[in-house]
């Protein structure tokens, strides 16, 4: 019962941009996966890269949508998994895949120089665009670590409210990594904020038989289009509507200013 309240919330669509459907955005050069641990809850990404355009996003989530929304057969599978998860297991693997950004979809344009980021969240669908973001680091090229078998290197910035350290490879010369964070001269393999309350370390690199990068919206979903500013006041607001303890709540969000 619960899980179809939640399924027909999100149904619902805000008054906004017109929706667009599922597409290809274009080829894929790169891909990295990153496993993620936010308070007591564990999540998956991907990082898809083109030579114009990459992604950033949930594979839990993304999958998930997918199999809710193409028939009731997969929604079924989906529906399952669902009611199977314990939240409260001492097991973490039995837990529900979510975090406090699994809904979001984030995707920058090389050509424009703009992030778009795609939410949708207790049946909100709110959508900002901003100038792609740069930090200004700090790096230790003396402190390594190695991660995937490739050699790291240490850099740390404060970003939005938070302290970030991350390590980074030269080897793979992407100034990218996952969520909004990039700017190093190589690809981030693993990020930390605050203390460890926030990581991602990436588990796998792929640069065949990749998937395209794809602009996902399974439920044909229309998005109210806002400012960054405004979208921070609702994510990091105190909730006024209940929750099941399936739903993971927006605070303490990621990004706090």
């Amino acid at each position: 019962m619960k899980r179809l309240i939640i399924f027909s919330m999100m149904c619902l669509v805000a008054i906004g941009l017109t929706a667009q459907e599922t597409h290809v955005i274009e080829p894929a050069i790169l891909e990295v996966r990153y496993d993620s641990w936010q308070e007591e809850h564990d999540d998956s990404y991907i990082l898809r890269v083109g030579k114009n355009a990459n992604q950033f996003f949930s594979y839990f989530q993304n999958r998930t949508d997918s199999l809710d929304f193409t028939d009731a057969a997969t929604f079924q599978i989906s529906l399952n998994e669902f009611l199977e998860s314990n939240d409260k297991s001492p097991d973490r693997t039995k837990r529900l895949k979510a975090s406090t950004i699994s809904r979001e979809l984030l995707y920058q344009d090389l050509a424009t120089g703009k992030l778009t980021l795609y939410s949708n969240f207790a049946s909100a669908y709110n959508t900002y665009e901003e100038e792609i973001p740069t930090q200004k680091w700090t790096i230790n090229m003396d402190s390594t670590a190695t991660i995937l078998g490739m050699e790291c290197h240490y850099a740390t910035t404060i970003f939005r409210g938070r302290e970030w350290k991350v390590w980074f490879t030269e080897e793979i010369p992407v100034s990218l990594g996952p969520w909004k964070l990039g700017g190093l001269p190589g690809l981030i393999l693993k990020a930390t904020a605050d203390n460890d309350f926030i990581k991602f370390t990436a588990v796998s690199i792929k640069t065949d038989g990749l998937s395209p990068v794809t602009f996902y919206n399974w439920a044909k979903s229309k998005y109210y289009k806002m400012t960054r500013e405004k979208f921070l006041k609702y994510k990091n607001r105190p909730r006024t509507i209940p929750y099941t303890e399936k739903v993971i709540p927006a605070k303490p969000y990621i990004e706090l200013e």
